[in-house]
């Protein structure tokens, strides 16, 4: 399981790494290692605030003014 969330997350961050960085540069793997692991920081910042997230995004499309 954890295989797959890593595989998942290098794939994604191959594709950003690849907008930025060549490929064939000699850089190119180190800035994909930093671009994973920054998303897999955003994946756990996401799952630990979702509740506030949801409950921020809900208060601004409820149409009810802000105390």
């Amino acid at each position: 399981m954890l295989g797959w969330v890593v595989r998942i997350a290098l794939s994604l961050s191959a594709m950003v790494t690849g907008l930025v960085v060549a490929e064939d540069a000699h850089d190119f793997h180190i800035v994909n290692g930093f671009v994973a692991v920054a998303l897999i920081l955003l994946g756990f910042v996401l799952l630990v605030y979702w509740r506030a997230i949801v409950r921020a995004a809900a208060g601004l499309f409820s149409g009810q003014e802000r105390p």
